[in-house]
């Protein structure tokens, strides 16, 4: 069971915060959702004789409280995240789990404009504060979730279905050597399994005698994929990553897109939600070719 759970949290999940504005217009929708909620249901018990203001602003007030609040803190998440592909439904859930807390902290924080009563500032309130935002956010953390990421899992699986991935017959097998602009790296185009990025640099992944060889280059991923655009089957799977299409052995899907085996190395490399119809469009005219 333990192990199970554990597995599960480690699935691969979306993460959608690191555009600003999409992210201000999901916030959005959800304060209106939860305004609407609010004044049709009364979910929490109201004490009207305490309020300064009306039912209605205070409603407003707290739908739209964890705006700056949810979109600060996944400001400050981005900073940290080098490489959203390891993003997991365990840290989507923890991480929406520490946002609940906060606003309930900043519900807890207007609580003087809101209500008169001398013990706004106790324990009590800010257990309660804490305990609310728990109860609205945790159909999000239980329910949608799960349901969102077996429904991505099985949309991406099943678009596998339509494609092939064997290599076509009029592949090139004469090698080209590649000579990486402003340094003395270069390698053999056959060799080239992927390339990923390292901050200011681009780790390239070569396939050398058998085993995977790695080499940390002074370059920018874009600056390689221009280098070699004139190669078809190397592509960009995932913002931070190039690979050489013809080198899959196995592509599986998940809720961020697919996860792709490459030959000789042991982990996976990614393909990203909106490169899947690029993606799917090769391996679909590669089947037509073969």
């Amino acid at each position: 069971m333990g192990n199970s759970l554990v597995t599960y949290l480690r699935e691969p999940y979306p993460y959608i915060y690191g555009n600003k504005r999409q992210l201000l217009i999901i916030l959005g929708v959800i304060s209106l959702l939860a305004f609407v909620f609010s004044y049709a249901f009364e979910p929490f018990e109201v004490n009207t004789t305490e309020h300064k203001i009306g039912y209605v602003w205070i409603l407003v007030l707290h739908a739209t409280l964890p705006i700056p609040i949810v979109f600060l803190y996944f400001t400050i998440v981005n900073a940290t995240i080098k490489d959203d592909s390891r993003w997991t439904i365990g840290k989507e859930m923890l991480h929406l789990s520490i946002a609940l807390i906060l606003i309930g902290v900043g519900s807890f924080l207007v609580r003087d404009i809101i209500y008169d009563n001398p013990n706004n500032w106790s324990f009590r309130y800010l257990y309660e504060e804490v305990r609310n935002s728990f109860m609205v956010g945790v159909l999000l953390l239980l329910i949608i979730l799960p349901l969102n990421l077996q429904r991505l899992i099985q949309k991406h699986s099943k678009s596998l279905e339509k494609l092939s991935f064997s290599k076509p017959e009029n592949i090139i097998k004469k090698s080209r050597i590649c000579q990486i602009s402003g340094s003395d790296f270069q390698f053999h185009i056959q060799d080239f399994l992927f390339a990923k990025v390292e901050s200011n640099y681009t780790e390239i992944f070569l396939e050398q005698h058998d085993k995977v060889v790695k080499t940390l280059v002074r370059i920018t991923l874009k600056d390689l994929e221009n280098q070699l655009q004139n190669f078809s089957n190397i592509y960009k799977t995932h913002r931070s990553y190039l690979v050489n299409l013809d080198k899959i052995i196995e592509c599986k899907g998940n809720a961020q897109g697919y996860q792709l085996t490459l030959q000789k190395y042991t982990d996976t490399v990614p393909v990203s939600r909106s490169k899947l119809n690029d993606f799917n469009t090769y391996f679909s005219a590669t089947k037509k070719s073969t």
